[in-house]
């Protein structure tokens, strides 16, 4: 072999040796390069905070106050905003929807109702809206010579709950939960959802 083949010869293996070295630094990079990332649909996510609400012993008193306004055909829907990845895990931050059941005078009758003591509304003359609400309104002035950041309260309540309801009619929407958070996390039959405390939740249209 001459001195030029000799020179072709080495500058080719030098070549192969360099693209095997490529290749293998290639494949590594890819080998150390995260997986892509599947987030679950706002469906899924729902799925979860639905069941989450409806097993968790601590939500009784939500659940009862969400019949109440809904109506027995009324159901929370979450209105998903953002989803954030967390090591196998999804942090989601949503809204609470009330999708109305019934028109929004017969809820305010029956949470009227509910916050008027038993013996009290047996002393009524009738079991209308106008009547609980003249009660509750009667009872704010009373509880003003006594407590009247308690006064404040109910008043408030009143009028922020009549703007939320009075006009509405079965199959509207109103958020009553906004910048709540959960992780959603996987499990053998799906996903499961676990309640976040966030400092930015705030209620809406709901009793003080």
């Amino acid at each position: 072999m001459n001195g030029t083949s000799c020179f072709i010869v080495t500058n080719m293996k030098s070549i192969i040796f360099r693209g095997f070295l490529y290749m293998g630094a290639a494949g590594a990079l890819a080998a150390c390069s995260p997986a892509a990332i599947t987030y679950p649909t706002d469906a899924q996510i729902s799925a979860a905070l639905e069941t989450q609400f409806a097993s968790d012993r601590h939500s009784a008193a939500a659940r009862d106050l969400i019949r109440t306004l809904g109506g027995e055909k009324g159901k929370l829907r979450y209105q998903i905003h953002q989803v954030i990845y967390r090591q196998g895990a999804y942090e989601a931050r949503y809204d609470a929807v009330l999708v109305m059941g019934q028109p929004g005078t017969q809820s305010l009758l029956g949470l009227y109702g509910s916050m008027i003591p038993e013996a009290e509304r047996a002393k009524l003359p009738q079991a209308s809206l106008e009547t609980y609400e003249g009660w509750l309104r009667q009872q704010a002035e009373t509880l003003k010579k006594t407590s009247a950041q308690q006064a404040g309260a109910l008043e408030a309540t009143l009028e922020l709950l009549g703007k939320c309801y009075r006009e509405q009619q079965a199959g509207a929407e109103v958020t009553v939960m906004q910048g709540l958070g959960a992780l959603i996390s996987p499990e053998r039959s799906g996903l499961y959802a676990e309640k976040l405390a966030l400092p930015d939740t705030t209620a809406r249209c709901l009793p003080a």
